[in-house]
């Protein structure tokens, strides 16, 4: 009983993670203990797609840190948070920890 509780508690948010804009995600990051704790899962989710095909992040780089440098981008560039937050983590990893040849893509 307690699982399926549980669960129903996290399906509005995986819904709702399919098109979030960069506004959404900023708005998580700054918002309650619960919405923080989702967006990091959010950018370390996208971090994991990408993680050796086309960013290539140093090793022992935390989680935190990753959320910060996402936070501190969609900060910087309010002019881009229209975009979807799946593509300015994307590619603002990209820029910072591109793969090398040989490694990745």
């Amino acid at each position: 009983m307690r699982k399926a509780l549980a669960g129903l508690l996290f399906v509005p948010a995986v819904a709702s993670a399919e098109f979030m804009s960069g506004n959404n995600l900023l708005s998580d990051m700054n918002g309650s203990n619960m919405r923080q704790m989702l967006a990091i899962g959010y950018v370390m989710g996208v971090t994991d797609v990408f993680t050796t095909v086309t960013v290539c992040p140093p090793n022992g780089i935390t989680s935190g840190q990753v959320h910060d440098t996402i936070k501190k981008h969609l900060e910087d560039n309010p002019s881009i948070r229209h975009f979807t937050a799946d593509s300015l983590i994307r590619n603002k990893l990209e820029a910072i920890w591109p793969c090398s040849r040989g490694r990745g893509a």
